[in-house]
């Protein structure tokens, strides 16, 4: 479904070159849950603004679906983003909106209809059981709750691939069970793709069944979850198990 090939990024900074990604090529099949792994700085946050198209690479492209998003512009590009939800690590809730306007934002924006915004978020709420929670604000939610609601909005436009950035890394080990089990459903009874990008190990474990090691703006390795923590071939790999034993 998404073919990254030979995706590099350099960015100028006080008149020195900084090469964020160099020569990333990864290919995600339709209905994975796919990782991307990697320390603070390894380039993950870059790979993740190319891929929601709000950075153009320096070389190399992203094929969705065999179209180029790259060499996309104005309608096309708009259109692309929209078949794109993004989970954010800090929720990114709107405080003066209720749970309910908060997953209708998106639809709004998007000119769709009264009747059937209420429908669908209805729907949603239903999916990340929050249908008690829907006229509270973000303030009164816990932060298991808040990304609840963001998993909802990011599904409210009925995206095919939603990309989560760092979605666990401020929840506690249960909430963080649950809100992976809540993916994996998501996954499951939806069909959509899941890229998930993360610096934890036991969250690309727990949910994702293939996984590309980002260091340094290179991929280590990549390949099936089991096989690349269970017999790792790059340093980078080992230093990560080791720091998370």
């Amino acid at each position: 479904m998404i073919k990254i090939k030979n995706l590099s990024k350099t960015f100028t900074q006080n008149g020195n070159a900084v090469n964020a990604l160099k020569n990333i090529s990864i290919d995600i099949g339709k209905g994975e849950i796919f990782g991307i792994i990697g320390m603070s700085g390894a380039g993950k946050s870059t790979l993740l603004r190319c891929l929601r198209a709000l950075e153009k690479p320096t070389a190399g492209e992203i094929l969705l679906n065999g179209v180029s998003l790259t060499g996309a512009k104005n309608g096309r590009l708009t259109e692309i983003r929209r078949s794109m939800g993004v989970v954010f690590q800090g929720y990114n809730l709107l405080m003066q909106r209720t749970v309910y306007r908060n997953i209708a934002f998106p639809l709004q924006i998007s000119g769709v209809s009264p009747e059937e915004t209420r429908q669908r978020v209805n729907q949603l709420l239903k999916v990340v059981d929050m249908e008690d929670k829907k006229d509270v604000y973000p303030s009164q939610l816990s932060g298991g709750q808040k990304q609840r609601v963001a998993i909802a909005r990011a599904l409210a436009t009925n995206p095919r691939i939603l990309l989560c950035d760092e979605p666990t890394s401020a929840l506690d080990p249960l909430t963080t069970r649950q809100v992976l089990a809540l993916l994996k459903e998501i996954n499951s009874k939806l069909g959509v793709t899941i890229i998930i990008i993360t610096h934890e190990i036991n969250v690309v474990k727990n949910i994702c069944s293939q996984v590309a090691v980002i260091s340094d703006g290179e991929i280590a390795e990549t390949g099936a979850v089991k096989d690349v923590f269970t017999h790792p071939s790059s340093p980078v790999t080992k230093s990560l198990i080791e720091w998370q034993v």
